[in-house]
């Protein structure tokens, strides 16, 4: 007699920590292959407290069996209509669940589907890993399949490591470093916010998104989700990446920016990328995520700068689905306004 599939939905780190199926949800997590940091508890337990995300975590079980999850957070940008036009759901990393159970992924995403409706114009997932398997589950949810490429770069030894970079990436690295540049991690909230600074102009006069309020990198810090490295030189931050760490196998780029240009010979952008690429090599990590690098049919310089370091290019894609069709129309045009007027 088969078990009967139950359906948990939980959004504070409270609530799970007095569930009882707490250990048993994290060691499904934690041992699933696919398992990543933006679909583990040390980020739920990050997520909390956050004004512009809140999280959501959803898991199936069948008696003291977990067999799936998937968690996301709410997101929004300002007050007001601007707030209520930007509200969506995004799940990083992908959903976890038990090899061949596209009868779990459905329940995973009827459940998420009821928790959005009144709350999201249109829900993403941004996998981490090859969900090909489960594209038909996606599309008879109604999502829509879109190519999104990444690079991961395999740390194994730093020989190889250079070798596979570039040579005038690697003549990058070590001009920073021997034009004074060094990679140290934030010495108090100051250099947390020297870096914030510059990442900040980086939004508003480039990347043209909303950005995070400073909190968030400060909570980041003070946490152990990872790491935050910083390009300094006398003293002064030029540059910065923000890099959770996973089961001290895999380290991200969240967020990086640097000051290029400033310093004769030296390139901040480069070396913090080079930061967690280094680190790994150091503590024996698998690989570094770049976390994305575009839609496959667009140039994007960004691809090309991330290409240089020596990467696998890998397209995991990106599954997209509309809740509120006259909303995220309206939506999109505010955002298309704010990227013209910043």
């Amino acid at each position: 007699m088969e078990k009967r599939m139950d359906i948990h939905q939980l959004s504070s780190f409270e609530d799970l920590e007095n569930h009882p199926l707490k250990n048993a949800l994290s060691a499904f997590i934690d041992g699933h292959p696919a398992s990543n940091f933006f679909q583990g508890l040390i980020h739920f337990e990050f997520s909390q407290d956050i004004p512009e995300s809140k999280p959501i975590l959803i898991f199936a079980n069948e008696g003291d069996r977990v067999t799936g999850s998937l968690q996301g957070t709410i997101q929004s940008n300002g007050n007001g209509l601007k707030s209520w036009l930007s509200r969506r759901i995004i799940v990083w990393g992908g959903p976890l669940v038990e090899e061949g159970s596209s009868s779990v992924l459905n329940a995973l995403l009827d459940e998420l589907h009821r928790f959005a409706a009144g709350k999201a114009l249109f829900i993403e997932f941004r996998n981490a890993f090859d969900t090909s398997r489960w594209h038909d589950v996606f599309a008879n949810a109604g999502y829509e399949y879109r190519p999104h490429l990444n690079y991961l770069v395999k740390t194994d030894t730093q020989e190889l490591v250079k070798q596979r970079m570039s040579k005038s990436r690697w003549r990058q690295i070590q001009s920073s470093l021997k034009n004074g540049a060094e990679i140290v991690e934030p010495e108090n909230e100051n250099d947390v916010m020297a870096f914030y600074q510059i990442l900040l102009k980086l939004y508003e006069e480039k990347v043209k998104k909303p950005l995070y309020a400073p909190d968030f990198f400060l909570k980041f810090w003070k946490s152990k989700s990872g790491k935050i490295f910083l390009v300094k030189k006398n003293g002064e931050v030029l540059g910065g990446i923000v890099c959770p760490i996973h089961q001290n196998r895999i380290i991200y780029e969240w967020y990086v920016c640097g000051e290029d240009g400033k310093e004769k010979g030296i390139s901040p952008s480069v070396l913090a990328t080079w930061a967690p690429i280094e680190y790994a090599l150091q503590n024996g990590l698998d690989h570094f995520d770049f976390m994305g690098a575009g839609q496959p049919d667009q140039a994007y310089s960004v691809r090309d700068f991330k290409e240089r370091f020596g990467g696998d290019q890998v397209c995991y894609g990106r599954y997209h689905l509309i809740v509120n069709k006259a909303l995220y129309q309206v939506g999109k045009l505010g955002l298309r306004v704010y990227q013209k007027v910043m």
